[in-house]
């Protein structure tokens, strides 16, 4: 009994201080901020891990909010959703000891099947609270542009050669720089030609006491400029920096059945005719707007003493937006979106515009040909006209679309048959049918 005892002793001590001596397991000493982005315009959201826990989605050109951690040595993974395969795929790993007090951005760069990983590090800035200055970085994530020159100044002061901050190649992080609150502009030419403007940015205003990050990106189907310049603050806010010459586009799509025809006005009082004579399913092409506020007014063809509808809208400097009529003609109505038109190459997208008014609430089926509606699950659940569900992932394959009543498997429409491709981005639209039992489907034709 007492051998027995002793070893059950040793096996504790083991434990705690294995017999002899103290444990050889890092201490941790502090805190570390880690966040990331993606540079691949046609990637999925890739899933970002320390370790086997996973810390968020990054999406392309937007940055993962901060985790805080230990200062200890960790192994950061990424993985991906690929076609045909059940589970993710581990892309990349990359192994980092983190110091206390700094803040370290991963940038997955490249093919999504075997990707880079760039690691920039700053510390972390702990503000007194009476500074008037802010701290900016300027980065470069675009991965066909070359190097360029970098310029962050008074709107009065153009490029000139010497006067750059710096010149950064894809990949490249300048050293964070304190700068007075104040009005600035941000550009970037092409290395070594401060003429050769490639982007300059509206004037903005920095508050003091704060940090930021501004990088550009290629620009996608999303864009209106060939960037996207994003502006990352420290805790991984990201929002559009827009370019002092690039406009907004608005797509007009004309949805309601009985309205009939009508001439559309930017604003109130009619001066500003963007749309004439639109017949019910006609949809426009992009049309170039500046960002800003409007009042999208509606009336019959040369008739504007009629006003049909009158919609407020804002749309944002830089961004793509349609705008949708919809109702009876006893109460018809407009709203506005902003589309994803992005394409990402391990799936095909597909949204629903629901604007067939003769129909309150439906489903919406997709599913492989020749599959029994009772036995399936619908894909959009209880649509009301204009109520537009975020998009949903498909595998390329053979699809059939089926509109019913919502909460039945009475069909109003279908079935349509398509091929969903990877890369594919489908936007279908229901409309009013002269049978009101029925609806037709549509696919929205990128412009």
């Amino acid at each position: 009994m007492r051998k027995t005892l002793i070893i059950l002793s040793c096996l504790v001590a083991l434990l705690n201080t294995a017999c002899t001596g103290d444990s050889s397991r890092p201490v941790a000493t502090g805190k570390a901020g880690i966040r990331a982005i993606s540079t691949n315009p046609s990637a999925p959201p890739i899933v970002f891990l320390i370790e086997e826990r996973t810390l968020g989605a990054i999406d392309y050109a937007r940055m993962t909010d901060q985790n805080v951690f230990d200062d200890l040595e960790y192994i950061f993974n990424f993985e991906a959703n690929f076609p045909d395969e059940l589970t993710r795929r581990r892309i990349a790993s990359s192994q980092l000891n983190v110091e206390r007090d700094f803040q370290y951005t991963f940038v997955v760069t490249g093919d999504l099947a075997a990707p880079d990983v760039i690691i920039w590090e700053k510390p972390i800035r702990d503000w007194a609270g009476t500074e008037t200055v802010f701290e900016a970085q300027f980065a470069h994530t675009a991965e066909s542009l070359g190097p360029v020159d970098v310029y962050f100044a008074d709107p009065a002061i153009a490029p000139a050669a010497g006067e750059e901050i710096g010149t950064l190649a894809f990949g490249e992080i300048l050293p964070v720089a304190d700068y007075e609150s104040a009005d600035y502009v941000y550009t970037f030419t092409t290395a070594g030609n401060p003429a050769d403007v490639l982007f300059k940015s509206i004037a903005f205003t920095p508050a003091p006491l704060g940090g930021f990050m501004i990088t550009m990106f290629d620009a996608t189907a999303n864009e209106t400029g060939p960037f996207a310049v994003r502006v990352m603050t420290n805790d991984g806010t990201s929002s559009a920096l827009v370019g002092e010459n690039v406009t907004s586009t608005v797509r007009f799509i004309h949805a309601s059945a009985t309205v009939g025809n009508t001439d559309t006005y930017t604003d109130e009082l009619l001066a500003d005719q963007i749309v004439a004579n639109q017949a019910f399913r006609d949809i426009t092409g992009d049309i170039d707007i500046a960002g800003g506020l409007y009042t999208f007014t509606y009336t019959p063809p040369g008739n504007p003493g009629s006003i049909l509808v009158e919609e407020s809208a804002v749309l944002s400097g830089a961004s793509h937006n349609q705008m949708y009529l919809i109702g009876d003609v006893a109460l018809p109505s407009a709203f506005i979106r902003v589309p994803d038109r992005r394409s990402v190459e391990t799936f095909a997208k597909f949204t629903f515009v629901h604007t067939a008014v003769n129909h309150p609430f439906v489903d919406v089926y997709v599913v492989d040909p020749g599959t029994a509606l009772e036995d399936a699950n619908p894909t959009f659940f209880r649509l009301s006209p204009g109520v537009v569900p975020t998009p949903v992932n498909l595998a390329a394959r053979d699809v059939e679309i089926y509109l019913t009543v919502s909460a039945e498997k009475t069909i109003i429409a279908g079935p349509i048959a398509t091929t969903t491709e990877l890369g594919a981005v489908l936007e279908y639209i229901s409309y009013d049918n002269v049978d009101p039992a029925t609806a037709d489907i549509e696919l929205i034709p990128l412009p």
